[in-house]
């Protein structure tokens, strides 16, 4: 018995298979060639091969490395689900908000964003950023390649506060700003925040450069002496011949049901050569039948 586990274990195994089997017919021509000899009270040759039965070959259960990979990708199939929710109610606040009346700025009060607000005072030319570039907004989109800047100058409030302001879109900087609108004015706008810094290490110094890449309201308050907020001003004060308002972009980043048909494809193109490539267990030849 423990001679025939072990041939049966070699076989299974794939090493040698031919030879075990010309083997095993070798020795059963002998056996059957030496029957006459067996003594009295011996098994026959019917009896002993009926009464043969094949040992039970105990199943081996792994976990392949391998069957990770769809479980993994069924995981972030669903969290992208999740964050899609989250999106959509994102969504649905801004336009929200986006419609509300405008109130009077209170520099004591923290806006959300994209929050309308009406705001009182005269501009301070000296301290002028450009932002970009940037694509021009034409009706809440983006409007061909990005080849021009947002023009932010701090704006003296009449309590005494500085804030920033985007007024709007010009094609060129220019050492002296385009134009300037004098005196005390009251404008609309749209409070907004910073924007994630993409390339941390392209951030100019403080009082070094007066073009940003991205809407740095931080460094743009301590380079101007003002409070980080930032005003995008509506389109109705577009100035002729100067920077054209009504940059605010509401289209949000929103692709995540492509995302999770990317990670279920890839999950069941998992599982399939998961399943079609496995390791089978070879059979037992037909010498045991």
């Amino acid at each position: 018995k423990q001679w025939y586990q072990r041939r049966v274990r070699v076989c299974t195994r794939g090493q040698c298979k031919k030879f075990l089997i010309q083997t095993l017919r070798t020795q059963r021509n002998q056996s059957n060639g030496n029957s006459h000899h067996r003594p009295r009270g011996a098994c026959s040759r019917s009896h002993s091969s009926s009464s043969f039965q094949r040992p039970e070959v105990k199943k081996e259960w792994r976990i392949h490395p391998m069957t990770s990979i769809p479980v993994v990708c069924f995981i972030l199939g669903w969290w992208q689900i999740e964050r899609r929710k989250a999106k959509l109610q994102l969504i649905a606040d801004i336009e929200s908000r986006y419609l509300l009346e405008p109130v009077p700025f209170d520099s004591d009060q923290e806006y959300p964003e994209y929050t309308p607000v009406c705001i009182t005072g005269e501009y301070d030319y000296s301290k002028e950023f450009y932002l970009g570039p940037r694509h021009e907004i034409v009706d809440y989109r983006d409007k061909g390649e990005p080849g021009g800047y947002h023009s932010i100058v701090p704006m003296l409030l009449e309590s005494g506060e500085r804030i920033l302001v985007d007024r709007g879109f010009v094609s060129t900087r220019t050492d002296t700003p385009i134009g300037q609108v004098t005196g005390s004015v009251t404008q609309v706008g749209y409070i907004r925040h910073a924007e994630g810094a993409v390339f941390a290490s392209l951030a100019p110094a403080v009082g070094t450069s007066q073009t940003y890449i991205w809407r740095d309201s931080q460094m743009m308050a301590k380079c101007a002496g003002t409070l980080p907020v930032t005003v995008e001003l509506i389109s109705q004060h577009t100035i002729p011949g100067g920077p054209i308002a009504g940059q605010t972009r509401l289209s949000v980043y929103n692709k995540h049901v492509e995302y999770v048909i990317t990670w279920w494809g890839m999950g069941i193109a998992s599982l399939f050569f998961i399943f079609r490539f496995r390791r089978k267990p070879k059979s037992i030849p037909s010498v045991f039948k």
